[in-house]
């Protein structure tokens, strides 16, 4: 016959016991709870480098095609169109391709005027034809919490202006403005609005000045070609697809990485008087979520993190293509 429990005892957990467990709980997930996060955005950064590598392979197939690197622009005429949307058959986007492209001249090159881009593509006539509202795979990366603005599809990337002059719209934000500091000899073109190659320290510009890989004179290794953005932080809102907006050429090494002054609710503001994004002297930088850093595809298709402790001597030369100087360690 099986023993009764003693008289004036209850079997179970007592009230402080229960509290014991509870706050044992707590400690463990309060441990395990970075350890998740820091998994999730491992995981986030990975997809991110992997976007980057697809736009480092798509330019180069391109170039290989072209013998140059892909247009970011018109000389502000037709087709408005940057060089996100030329690499569109070299990226596994052929099918948008065709929706976007109405037909080509035979022999034609299609970086000079070879190609007809029929009317989805947005103009300033008729902003809003399908291609605005298009979103690519590789074009956001999931640390980057930003979404589409006024209703056109954006990038977390951008092709890279180098070492180059970007003045603000306000007289008084121009911090970064200095020759041979701020940005280097063939940075000199505000903004990169030059059709010639030499007013452009990197790889792209927004009016299309044609620029190949032989002009990489510092080393494929050494100079940036794409690195990531913050679509928040920028005033140029027209979609990933336009020359004139924030995915094309619209980012400088001289803007110190990482600075977050034009980014709104930024607790990393380095100059609280120049947050409007039109201060492009601050806002035409590159950026992004990731702790630390952020990650660029370089010339040579490789991937790198850069630190945003990086030596701000250092991070110009890796922007200029050709402006002769060593790299530092980075």
């Amino acid at each position: 016959m099986a023993a009764s429990p003693l008289p004036g005892r209850r079997a179970g957990f007592t009230l402080v016991e229960l509290l014991v467990v509870i706050a044992i709980i707590g400690v463990l997930v309060a441990l395990l709870l970075p350890a998740v996060q820091a998994a999730r955005e491992a995981a986030r950064r990975t997809q991110c480098s992997n976007n980057l590598k697809q736009y480092g392979l798509a330019i180069h197939n391109y170039h290989d095609t072209h013998r140059q690197l892909p247009l970011a622009g018109s000389n502000w005429g037709t087709p408005n169109v940057g060089w996100q949307v030329r690499i569109l058959p070299f990226a596994e986007q052929s099918a948008l391709w065709d929706q976007l492209i109405a037909q080509d001249r035979p022999g034609a090159n299609p970086n000079n005027g070879g190609t007809y881009y029929n009317s989805r593509i947005p103009s300033a006539a008729n902003p809003n034809q399908v291609a605005r509202e298009v979103q690519v795979p590789y074009a956001r990366c999931p640390s980057d919490p930003s979404n589409w603005k006024n209703g056109w599809a954006q990038s977390s990337y951008s092709g890279s202006l180098g070492s180059q002059r970007t003045p603000s719209a306000s007289g008084s934000c121009n911090t970064w403005m200095t020759p041979n500091v701020h940005y280097d000899a063939y940075g000199a073109a505000d903004h990169g609005n030059s059709t010639d190659m030499r007013g452009i320290s990197g790889i792209f510009g927004r009016l299309g000045p044609d620029i190949n890989l032989a002009s990489v004179t510092d080393g494929t290794s050494n100079v940036i070609m794409v690195g990531e953005i913050l679509p928040d932080c920028n005033d140029h809102q027209s979609g990933w697809w336009d020359y004139n907006g924030m995915g094309n050429a619209h980012a400088s090494t001289s803007v110190p990485l990482n600075d977050h002054t034009t980014c709104p609710n930024s607790k990393r503001i380095t100059n609280p008087s120049c947050t409007n994004p039109n201060n492009w002297n601050y806002s035409w930088g590159f950026r992004s979520r990731h702790p630390g850093g952020a990650q660029f595809v370089f010339v040579d298709g490789s991937v790198k993190n850069l630190p945003q402790t990086i030596d701000y001597r250092t991070y110009q030369r890796l922007g200029g293509r050709a402006d002769g100087e060593p790299v530092g360690n980075f």
